[in-house]
This record gives structure tokens, C-alpha cells and sequence, in this order.
């Protein structure tokens, strides 16, 4: 029997675990969503309102449950488990270790971990040829790209299931067949942003002309093809020169810089701060956030128009 996605667990109400249940629930899956009592939990109706407001639904068309103990969740009906906790590998492996005394046999159990391997989460799992990764990105619900990453245990052919269930709810999907650092995307966005860091530390370019490069240079021609893509079309052998001219010339170190450890040091996040490398008011980090959204959604009509 071929597998089919009915209803998914999100283990874990926090800022992804919210926009994933939306997400899955304006596809018609049924989600459960497990947070314990408290402010994430005290907060997802009202998270999650503003998510599906982005999506121009309703929540109260949405098949949500929300659920503050593990007994209220419907065990015996899970297809899928998204585990969504906190960044820590010793948490993570606790609610794999809950998990294990509860799913079916039948469940497909991932982590949407960005930081930490499969292999090691689910190290000692007893169903972990059934064990993924299933790396979703910020904003969940509207970043239609999901890694599928497979641990040395999983079993292929149960990954390939469940890359054309999600596919078939509009996620776009790729396998990922080794288990390594950073994965794919946040592998191949690390290795931009170490070379980001070193340009402003060396006082290449400001960080405004960076992001100015960025988006209305290389940026945008991503959104027409992907990186290799693009280089089939202006020619490999000009690729392979270049290289030759400015690989040498390329960071390769393997420690963040000093430019963003001193922002880290001084307590200059970002947004959530007030201060990182620009500095916000509340209302100019809501104006922005908001402004980023709308990009999102409008890119992402572009993008369906032409795949």
C-alpha cells in the first residue's frame, strides 16, 4: 500500500511549529499540534491567525487541534511527526525517546532540525529506517522548500513516499542523501555568508551595497534559474576561468568573523534587539517584517507561474 498523508503531529507550537500546522492544514491535512501549557501554548491560536491571515484563510477552517498532554494526542492515527523543540540535541532526543514508546509502527518520524543530524537525533531509535530530516525555512508557511534528509538507517524507498506526499501538497522537495552539516540549502547560504562577512570586515563594501549586490545582481536572476542552471546558460567555460581568478581570493576560514562576534558581544542581535548592523524602532522592524512578507508571496506567484 502506497503511503498516503492524512494527519501529521507537529511536536512543538513555537514560531515553526505554528506556521508548519497552518501550512499542512491549508493543504487539507488534519494536524495536531503538542504544546505545553504556557505562553507558546497560551499564544499559538492567536500566531496562528496571523499565518493563516497570510495565506488568505480563516483559522477556524483549518483542521488544528491543540494539545497540552501526550495522552490527547491520537497516536494510532499519525502518518507523519514533525518534532519542532527547542535548537538542543539532548531535548531533541528526549521527545524522540517519548516518541518511540508511542508511535505506530506505520508513522514516519522527522525533525525539523536546521542545526543537528538525523542520525544523531535518532540515534538508537527503534524505527529509524523510518527516521528523516525535514528541514522547513522561515516563514514556514509560505517557503514552499523542504529538505528530505536521509540518515545512514533511513530507507530510501519510504523517503521517496513521502517526497511525493508533500509534493502533492505543494511543497517543494529535495533529497538530501548524506547527512552533513548545514544539509543543502543552509550548506550553500553558509558558505555566501562566510564570504559576506569577510567583504564587509575587509572593507570591500557596506553592508547596504552588499545587499544591493545581492538582490538586484546575482539574487535576481535566481529567481528566473538556480545557480547551475544559470551557468549552463552564460557558459561553464567562463565559470571554470573565473574560478581560477577568484577562488584564491575567497575566505575559507572556519570561524565566524570578528565583524558579527562583536555584534554578538555588545548584545546587537538584529531586529529583536533594537540594534545589529542597522538600528530599529518597533514599528520600522513591524514595517519591514511586513514588507518581507509581501515580497514572499509576491515572488512566490512568480515562481508557480512558471515551474
Amino acid at each position: 500500500m502506497s503511503f498516503k498523508l492524512k494527519k501529521v503531529l507537529i511536536f512543538g507550537g513555537g514560531t515553526m511549529g505554528t506556521d508548519l500546522s497552518v501550512r499542512f492544514a491549508k493543504s487539507g491535512i488534519s494536524a495536531v499540534v503538542f504544546a505545553r501549557a504556557g505562553k507558546t501554548h497560551d499564544t499559538f491560536w492567536s500566531r496562528a491567525s496571523v499565518s493563516a491571515s497570510d495565506l488568505e484563510v480563516d483559522i477556524k477552517d483549518l483542521d488544528i487541534q491543540l494539545c497540552d498532554e501526550l495522552e490527547q494526542i491520537p497516536w494510532d492515527e499519525l502518518d507523519l511527526v514533525v518534532e519542532n523543540v527547542s535548537e538542543s540535541l539532548a531535548i531533541k532526543r528526549e521527545v524522540f525517546s517519548e516518541l518511540a514508546k508511542r508511535v505506530h509502527e506505520h508513522t514516519i518520524v522527522t525533525s525539523n532540525s536546521s542545526t543537528f543530524s538525523i542520525s544523531k537525533i535518532a540515534r538508537d531509535f527503534p524505527l529509524a529506517k523510518r527516521c528523516f530530516g525535514l528541514h522547513f525555512f522561515m516563514p514556514a508557511h509560505l517557503v514552499p522548500l523542504v529538505e528530505l534528509v536521509l540518515s545512514t538507517q533511513s530507507e530510501k524507498a519510504t523517503a521517496l513516499e513521502l517526497r511525493v506526499e508533500l509534493e502533492r501538497l505543494g511543497l517543494t522537495t529535495v533529497l538530501v542523501e548524506k547527512d552533513v552539516p548545514g544539509f543543502l540549502a543552509n550548506r550553500i547560504q553558509a558558505s555566501m555568508m562566510r564570504e559576506v562577512w569577510n567583504v564587509i570586515e575587509s572593507g570591500i563594501a557596506s553592508p547596504e551595497d552588499v545587499d544591493k549586490a545581492v538582490r538586484y545582481g546575482f539574487g535576481f536572476r535566481l529567481m528566473a534559474a538556480g545557480p547551475v542552471m544559470q551557468k549552463e546558460i552564460s557558459g561553464l567555460d567562463v565559470t571554470f576561468e573565473a574560478g581560477k581568478s577568484v577562488f584564491p581570493d575567497l575566505s575559507n576560514a572556519n570561524e565566524p568573523p570578528s565583524v558579527l562576534a562583536k555584534k554578538i558581544e555588545n548584545g546587537n542581535f538584529g531586529m529583536k534587539t533594537g540594534r545589529g548592523f542597522w538600528s530599529w524602532t518597533q514599528s520600522e522592524a513591524q514595517h519591514k517584517r511586513a514588507e518581507y512578507i509581501r515580497v514572499l508571496k509576491e515572488s512566490l506567484k512568480i515562481l508557480k507561474s512558471v515551474d
